[in-house]
């Protein structure tokens, strides 16, 4: 199974993400987090992109497609991709790339769907563990400990610190979203993120159970 889940910033992409590689037994490929490691690196590499999110702006399709690639060739055919593709040129490369190394194509697309202003609050609030990525909000988090791994290393995403940054990735993704609806339209699942993160798990997994009977 090959699962790609869109959704805007903030709308639990990353935890509906983990709570499926381990419903559905996937490998988990996540562009944000790639994209956070080579931040941290210090490289390059890393310090142009970390320029590049920190705008507002959208990484390169060449950058974001290799890194795709390389990870590509680590793992097979048993993943979800979380933060890709984010356009129609990125969708395009994806089916060629899963073609030719697997003579396939992805078999379910979830767009989790969330309004702006839901969008905006939880982005205000979002804080994550560095070493297991779980997301916490701070209006609801007691203590500074991460209830999951026990680390202590809790911050505020780079890419959530600028509100005009924000509202650039939210408006971005409108745009973009339009063609990927239509590129996917007869594997596109449409999930109200709305809804708290159990609801929004049951209305994902119903749905993915439907579609592949």
């Amino acid at each position: 199974m090959i699962i790609t889940i869109f959704g805007p910033p903030g709308s639990g992409k990353g935890t509906q993400s983990n709570l499926l590689i381990a419903k559905y037994d996937l490998k988990l490929i996540s562009v944000g987090d790639l994209l956070r490691n080579i931040i941290s690196s210090g490289s390059e590499l890393g310090n142009k992109i970390k320029g590049i999110v920190e705008s507002g702006n959208l990484i390169q399709d060449e950058i974001i497609c290799k890194l795709l690639k390389d990870q590509l060739e680590l793992i097979g055919d048993r993943l979800l991709l979380d933060g890709f593709p984010r356009n129609l040129n990125q969708a395009r490369f994806l089916t060629q790339v899963l073609q030719e190394k697997y003579n396939r194509d992805v078999d379910v697309v979830i767009e989790l769907q969330l309004d702006d202003d839901i969008a905006i609050n939880r982005l205000k609030n979002r804080i994550v563990c560095l070493d297991c990525k779980s997301i916490y909000s701070i209006s609801s988090f007691n203590g500074d400990i991460c209830v999951k791994c026990k680390s202590t290393r809790l911050e505020k995403r780079v890419d959530d610190a600028d509100m005009s940054a924000i509202n650039k990735r939210i408006s971005e993704y409108h745009l973009q979203m339009k063609g990927l609806r239509d590129y996917y339209k007869e594997k596109l699942l449409k999930i109200n993120a709305n809804l708290g993160v159990d609801e929004v798990t049951q209305e994902i997994e119903s749905k993915i159970s439907y579609n592949l009977v």
